[in-house]
């Protein structure tokens, strides 16, 4: 013989089963808005032999930031970091800055994608480890909120 609940007891149930797994949340993203593509730093820069330079940019928004570095020689390995700033030569030297992304060849050229930054000054470090001197051309798009993130377009 089987036994069935109430109807007004298996409803109380399915709602308070289903009602909890609805207020059930993931955490999300910063808020939405229209997606915006924005080159925040474009150049070229000569590296010394050996040495590492940087170049400080600032965003105004909450994003994500695609950075891509290519240099002349095949040959030439030159490391890309991307730091919060400040974060000066000394300072990278003994572990002092907050490192969001350290990328190294191959391949060349070196392409970055992060994950959501939020509006503020960022430093890029371009570490030459070849002795010759070296042009390192530099790029960095800020993507808003509104865009796909990194691998979802």
């Amino acid at each position: 013989m089987t036994r069935s609940l109430p109807r007004p007891l298996l409803a109380s149930l399915c709602a308070l089963v289903f009602g909890q797994v609805s207020a059930c949340s993931s955490p999300t993203g910063p808020p939405s808005t229209d997606c915006t593509v924005e080159t925040v730093f474009s150049g070229d820069r000569q590296v010394p032999g050996s040495t590492q330079v940087i170049e400080s940019f600032t965003t105004a928004r909450t994003g994500w930031l695609e950075v891509t570095v290519d240099w002349v020689a095949p040959e030439t390995i030159i490391r890309v970091v991307l730091a919060q700033a400040p974060c000066g030569s000394d300072r990278f030297r003994v572990n002092g800055c907050n490192v969001i992304s350290d990328e190294s060849p191959p391949p060349k050229p070196v392409e970055v994608s992060t994950t959501w930054l939020r509006p503020g000054t960022y430093d890029l470090i371009l570490a030459n480890f070849s002795s010759a001197e070296e042009t390192a051309s530099t790029r960095v798009i800020l993507r808003s909120t509104g865009c796909p993130g990194p691998g979802q377009e």
